[in-house]
């Protein structure tokens, strides 16, 4: 079977060394300081997260050392969109978008439209500068680690709506960052480009193959693996709970790898939140305003629906609270002595028990073990 190119990244392989516990619906962590400003403005970051260490980078993904790049996250700036309505009472979702090229103007993108559309859901952005796709990609990745470390330390984020999108280059590293970073990322938005860590088969449509730039030479051309597949345990968690949008064009030529990658991957494969949007008469390029608010409603979609069920649930009866509460004790034993039973454990407690008392500290727990910059207790 032949194979055509995937220019994507200069080394994969991956085997994912931290516990994915599912973190509590709206749970954030708090911020250390009242937020500078609020707006459209150009910041820089000193801390580095502990997850973009270059060495804990080299041996989460299997990269070789010389592979790895390290950087000075002082040689980057960062460019926030914070809505003007944002004033810490409420916590606000986090997007982190990796732009193709160095440069970072939202002039490419919406322009200043964008900060009607986070208001409207809630949403701060951030994207950086001098990393395009020219860059090394554990640079580019960690940069966008970078960032939620230090958005969340300054704003009121909400841990389960971080979410990483990107355009062509950028979306290929978006989509590297969900696989590799679930604990992190709780959803993805690649733009006109995008991975996937089993190989999928090229169409054989003639209309489809008409759009690639590189023309495959037989009927069973694939586009091989670009990413190692995450351990059993974590992908059945990501299956369930992380959201996918794959965002394209009707005329992108990377729509018919993007499609094989929906179709013969996440769907495939049983991801439960995963979607693609096609634009039409889109070709290689950002989407409009009004079809990346698609994809943010679809990002957003499991937890308006966890809410409504939620609230929709009678109270639980005082047999039941007792119930709940032993469980949760035990459940507590068992974190001390084996975290991933008792994530298990504390999770089952809230799948089958959501309406009590006992269910809300198991959130709260989760929330806390999920935390992306916090040290394993």
């Amino acid at each position: 079977m032949k194979r055509i190119g995937c220019k994507a990244l200069s080394a994969v392989g991956f085997c994912l060394l931290i516990a994915f516990a599912r973190p509590a619906l709206a749970q954030e962590r708090a911020p250390e300081q009242a937020p500078a400003q609020t707006g459209i403005f150009t910041t820089q970051f000193s801390e580095r997260s502990k997850w973009s260490d270059a060495d804990l980078m080299a041996e989460v993904a299997h990269w070789r050392r010389e592979q790895i790049k390290d950087y000075d996250i002082a040689d980057h700036t960062f460019q926030l969109v914070v809505p003007k309505d944002y004033d810490g009472s409420e916590p606000y979702g986090l997007i982190v978008f990796i732009h193709p090229n160095d440069e970072i103007s939202l002039d490419r993108f919406f322009g200043k439209t964008i900060e009607d559309l986070l208001a409207r859901h809630k949403l701060i952005w951030v994207s950086y500068n001098n990393a395009g796709n020219k860059v090394m990609s554990n640079v580019r990745m960690g940069l966008a680690l970078d960032a939620v470390h230090n958005v969340t330390k300054r704003y009121r984020i909400d841990s389960e709506r971080v979410y990483v999108s990107g355009m062509s280059g950028g979306g290929r590293l978006a989509c590297m960052s969900g696989i590799y970073y679930p604990q992190v990322f709780k959803g993805a938005a690649p733009i006109v480009g995008s991975l996937y860590f089993s190989e999928v088969k090229v169409p054989q449509e003639p209309e489809l193959r008409a759009l690639l730039r590189e023309q495959p030479k037989d009927d069973n051309a694939v586009w091989p693996a670009a990413l190692i597949t995450p351990v059993r345990r974590q992908l059945l968690d990501m299956k369930k709970n992380q959201r996918w949008v794959l965002v394209t064009g009707e005329k992108d030529f990377n729509m018919p790898e993007m499609r094989a990658h929906f179709e013969q991957g996440f769907k495939q494969d049983g991801f439960e939140h995963a979607h693609y949007l096609e634009v039409p008469g889109m070709a290689h390029t950002y989407p409009s305003a009004e079809w990346f608010e698609k994809a943010i409603v679809l990002l957003d979609q499991p937890i308006v629906d966890a809410a409504q069920a939620k609230a929709n649930q009678p109270p639980a009866d005082e047999q039941t609270q007792r119930l709940a509460q032993r469980r949760l004790e035990v459940a507590l034993r068992t974190l001390d002595k084996d975290r991933d039973r008792g994530v298990r454990a504390l999770q089952r407690l809230v799948e089958e028990l959501p309406n009590t008392d006992a269910a809300e500290q198991a959130r709260a727990k989760l929330a806390e073990l999920s935390q992306p910059d916090q040290p394993k207790p």
